[in-house]
């Protein structure tokens, strides 16, 4: 209490000394970008005529003071001058209410694992004293009785005494696990505990005497958000909703209480300048034989499929989705309506942004080739004009967990696919046509067929459309020579092998399509990557 006093008293001299006025005010509101956060601070002020400085302390160390922005409600009357921040290690720390209480706990534990301590050192130079003092051996006036008295009587006592020792030691067991999760949790509140907190100095010149409004406004950095979602559908016949949340995260060692808060797409932190295109001179050089070629059988992943289990969570969405959008010319700005607490800590802290529901329409997707089932896909269309950020999306299906998925704002395409899961009721086979499967040596060349059949039962009781995809090689080699012979209406893409089947199955119906190609090769050869 009398260091904090004296730090005080030397603060109101420090002050004084240079004509200051220390003013308190408060963070009002804070606009959290990508990277950094915008904070408002505001006070009342009382300025007499003259030139004065005005100092707001317990300003954050990561602020970024070309950043630093001051407004006054009566510009006339007061003038200012200049503004500036300044570090402050004078000002004593103000004491978290939690970390008083576990400090409280942890000294109270302290003397209790002193005094099992002390207990245990009593009881073992009471052992000591015992096992010195059993000895009878060349000792003389002790009949049989009275050493078997004296053994029993060392019996009892030593049992006794370990019985008390292992007493302490549970209890020290217990005490000590307390002690050390406190001490961990301590550790974490105490992470901003030393840090030195700042000033910002400002300089009026006061025509008369004037009650003012001040507003500061500066960028802070260790503070940001990420964008996180999460897509439910409640069945095939709903559209898909989905809620879109950002993990807001502060670390300025300066607790935003009961704020204002606004979350920004932008990101200040970014580089602003434009690109400058400079000249490109052709000149001679030197040319060299590129040793990396193409990956023989590279696939192109037409569909990137989350294969967990599903696990049920009957789940309500709790959070209140009341944020107020606007957009400006460069981002997009979320005002959340109901004021916020974000501790400097670093820690996530879910806030809720909107909620849309997007047009969705369902299809099955199977790549046999790959994994024999049946997977739901959800074709959210229009989802660009969303304004959506690239993240990790939570997949809820009919009241189950189904996966995780990432939402990837770059694409250009105006359709998202997201794998609502596998569907048990829909039977997907591929097997090899052996009618179809034979090798001819001709003269110089080996010419190898392949067919393959890929079969498709509904058991369900609805009809369904399904996309089955599987592929044929591409190929790198002008001597290898590959011919789609038999596609059974497959939509084919030459550059890519890709085949596509767009299906209708009635309830309870099977369905089979089947493909034919050939490979044609010297057949000195040997080729990969051809089935």
């Amino acid at each position: 209490m009398k260091s904090k006093l004296v730090l005080l008293l030397i603060l109101f001299i420090t002050i004084k000394g240079f004509g200051q006025q220390a003013v308190p005010s408060k963070i009002k509101t804070v606009k959290v970008y990508r990277q950094n956060a915008q904070i408002s601070r505001s006070a009342n002020l009382s300025l007499k005529p003259g030139r004065q400085n005005i100092v707001l302390t317990g300003i954050s160390t990561s602020i970024d003071p070309a950043s630093l922005q001051v407004k006054v409600s009566n510009a006339k009357q007061v003038g200012l001058l200049s503004a500036k921040y300044e570090r402050n290690y004078l000002l004593p720390k103000k004491q978290n209410p939690k970390v008083v209480a576990l400090q409280k706990s942890l000294d109270k534990l302290n003397k209790e694992l002193s005094w099992i301590a002390e207990q245990k050192q009593v009881l073992k130079g009471m052992a000591d004293i015992l096992n010195k003092n059993q000895d009878l051996g060349g000792k003389t006036g002790f009949t049989p009785t009275q050493v078997i008295a004296l053994t029993t009587a060392y019996k009892n006592k030593m049992l006794e005494i370990k019985k008390e020792d292992m007493k302490l030691s549970s209890q020290e067991k217990v005490k000590r696990e307390a002690y050390n999760k406190i001490e961990q949790q301590l550790q974490e509140l105490n992470a901003n505990k030393n840090k030195p907190s700042g000033n910002i100095v400002l300089q009026f010149d006061v025509v008369a005497t004037s009650n003012i409004k001040l507003q500061c406004q500066y960028l802070v950095s260790n503070a940001g958000w990420h964008p996180t979602y999460d897509l439910r559908s409640k069945g095939i016949q709903k559209n898909v909703k989905l809620y879109y949340k950002a993990k807001v995260y502060q670390q300025t060692g300066q607790d935003w209480k009961n704020v204002k808060l606004s979350i920004s797409t932008g990101n200040p932190a970014r580089n602003n300048n434009r690109p400058i295109l400079t000249p490109l001179y052709a000149h001679f050089g030197y040319a060299y034989k590129s040793l990396s070629q193409p990956a023989r059988g590279a696939t192109t992943n037409m569909m990137a499929v989350d294969k967990k289990e599903k696990v049920s969570e009957d789940y309500e969405e709790a959070y209140r989705y009341n944020a107020q959008k606007s957009e400006n010319q460069l981002n997009v700005v979320y005002k959340i309506t109901n004021k916020q607490d974000i501790i400097s800590d670093g820690k996530p802290n879910l806030v809720a942004l909107k909620t849309y529901e997007m047009p969705t329409k369902y299809i099955y997707h199977s790549v046999p080739k790959l994994d024999q089932s049946a997977f739901l896909l959800a074709k959210i269309s229009q989802w660009s004009k969303y304004n959506l950020i690239s993240g990790q999306a939570n997949i809820f299906f009919e009241g189950a967990y189904v996966g995780k998925t990432n939402i990837n704002a770059g694409v250009t395409t105006d359709t998202l696919l997201v794998s609502m899961g596998r569907d048990a009721n829909i039977v997907v086979k591929r097997r090899t046509i052996d009618k179809y499967t034979k090798t001819q040596f001709l003269s110089n060349d080996k010419k190898v067929r392949f067919g393959y059949e890929i079969s498709i039962k509904n058991k369900k009781s609805t009809p369904i459309d399904i996309e089955v995809l599987d592929q044929i090689p591409v190929s790198q080699n002008s001597k290898i020579k590959i011919t789609l012979e038999e596609s059974d209406g497959a939509g084919y893409n030459e550059k890519i092998g890709k085949l596509l089947w767009k299906l209708k199955i009635l309830p309870g119906k099977s369905k089979k399509v089947h493909f034919v190609y050939t490979v044609k090769y010297p057949k000195k050869k040997v080729v990969t990557g051809i089935r």
